[in-house]
């Protein structure tokens, strides 16, 4: 039994390594990422008549021209535009309009190849009666 409790130990440990690694590997993408040390210059080695450089200091203050937003951003859901029942009926209406010529374009088509059917039966019926006689 103390056998047995020993390997279900190591088979755990086992199956603990690789989520050991992996978590290991995920803390490390969150770690600081050591910088890179320029190389620093001596202090004297620009030239002497070089004018230094100030930095930029950037204004975070807004322009007259643009126009700050007083009115609060509502969570309310916009009313949708209403369309007129009547132009509502003639969409619908066209549209049927449409898929009814439709339908009257596939039915011709329909027909024109039964009659073309219809023709060679008769064909064949007629060429067995003669045969018959």
């Amino acid at each position: 039994m103390l056998k047995q409790s020993e390997q279900h130990r190591e088979f755990h440990n086992d199956d603990r390594q690789p989520l050991n690694n992996a978590s290991k590997e995920a803390e490390a993408l969150f770690q600081p990422k050591p910088r890179l040390v320029e190389p620093s210059r001596p202090a004297d080695s620009s030239p002497p008549d070089a004018p230094v450089r100030k930095p930029r200091i950037l204004s975070a203050s807004m322009s007259p021209l643009t126009p700050m937003i007083t009115e609060p951003i509502s969570s309310k859901p916009q009313p949708k535009p209403t369309i007129s029942v009547s132009k509502l009926a003639r969409a619908h209406r066209q549209r049927l309009k449409g898929a009814r010529a439709a339908i009257f374009k596939r039915q011709d088509e329909l027909r024109a190849k039964l009659n073309a059917i219809d023709c060679e039966l008769r064909a064949i019926n007629a060429y067995e009666a003669a045969k018959n006689l």
